[in-house]
């Protein structure tokens, strides 16, 4: 089968949406799948079992800030003035988009003669006037998690299945502490290390965790990977709270490099405060063997088993988190144990092998 994972942020961006393009693809070209990636200039291809087809665009940054969704649908628009003829004319058997500002590019090609199977596996809410008529061109509705799933089916009213996210097990694994890493992030011999991974935005609430720091032990450090438009209010806030040297961030980092930065680490943080419909940080950590402590909303829920492999807090309350880290690290037997379990748990229910073959399930059934 010929696959398409259609996405312009897909080559130039290493987030979440972005690991799904390259890994689900991977994982499907391994199943024996022709799989392409069509994104936008930039960036070098991840793996060498899928092909990266690029096209110019205009950056949703460049357009007039009439809101988020506005910028993001131009700047898809704009891709699809340069990539439209390829997807409609390249003979896929699947197309796989992951934003409803996709939909009107398909609905168009599909005009141009596109007659490939199309999927919308949706990661969020990202709902625009117009788009339940452009919608028509989906013939099979996934999400990645029950949450999101209700969100899709209110606002469509088509039946969504839900196929996880996964990970990389061989990739991502329990490994030795490095020292020379660790020096390198300046990150003492003895420390005990809470870690972050993802976006540097406010609603990701990091500030929950620089709150608390001052009141764990003074060899507790925050290793924060990641990069965007809070970090530098986050490095006041460290400032301010003299936490500072305890506070080590590492900036954005080759996906294939987190696995090592995440076992420097005794535990994973992700305080959201904002809506999550997955977790692919949580997952990931797991593989690696660490306990997460995760915002008890969204897709979260499904991901984190409370008192097992780790634990689900109040979005922003600042006590109850403080409260738990400390206890977690008066018990370093019991955060092992969490981290085991978590990795078990992800080898059973969140491996890329199994959402490549879900997809393909629903591939071979034909179109809804």
């Amino acid at each position: 089968m010929k696959v398409c994972f259609y996405n312009v942020t897909a080559s130039f961006i290493q987030g979440g949406l972005e690991t799904y393009c390259w890994e689900a693809g991977r994982a499907l070209a391994r199943r024996g799948h022709q799989v392409s990636i069509v994104a936008g200039l930039g960036g070098e291809p991840r793996h060498q079992e899928v092909e990266l087809l690029r096209f110019p665009f205009r950056r949703e940054q460049t357009w007039p800030n009439l809101g988020t969704r506005f910028r993001r649908l131009m700047e898809r628009l704009s891709f699809a003035q340069h990539s439209l003829s390829h997807l409609a004319g390249a003979g896929y058997d699947a197309v796989i988009v992951n934003k409803p500002f996709d939909f009107p590019i398909l609905w168009q090609a599909r005009r141009r003669g596109l007659a490939a199977q199309t999927i919308y596996r949706s990661g969020g809410t990202e709902f625009y006037f117009g788009d339940r008529y452009f919608s028509r061109s989906i013939d099979h509705w996934l999400s990645t998690s029950r949450y999101n799933a209700a969100q899709v089916e209110a606002h469509y009213g088509r039946a969504v299945q839900v196929v996880h996210n996964g990970v990389d097990v061989d990739q991502f694994k329990p490994m030795q502490r490095e020292a020379v890493l660790r020096q390198s992030l300046g990150l003492p011999d003895t420390a005990r290390v809470i870690a972050s991974v993802g976006r540097l935005v406010g609603w990701k609430g990091l500030r929950v965790i620089m709150e608390l720091l001052p009141q764990l032990p003074p060899d507790v450090h925050f290793l924060v990977i990641g990069e965007g438009p809070d970090a530098a209010r986050l490095r006041e806030q460290a400032e301010r709270l003299g936490i500072a040297p305890r506070v080590h961030f590492c900036g954005r980092i080759a996906h294939e490099q987190l696995p090592s930065m995440l076992s420097q680490a005794d535990m994973l943080v992700q305080p959201s405060l904002g809506e999550e419909s997955f977790g692919i940080t949580l997952v990931e950590a797991m593989a690696c063997g660490l306990p997460v402590l995760a915002s008890r909303q969204g897709g979260m829920t499904e991901i984190v088993l409370p008192g097992v492999t780790g634990d689900l807090l109040p979005a922003g309350d600042v006590a109850a988190w403080r409260e738990t880290l400390a206890q977690w690290l008066r018990q370093p037997d019991r955060m092992h144990a969490m981290g085991a379990a978590g990795r078990d748990r992800v080898v059973a229910e969140f491996t890329w092998a199994a959402n490549a073959a879900k997809v393909e399930r629903v591939l071979q059934g034909g179109r809804t």
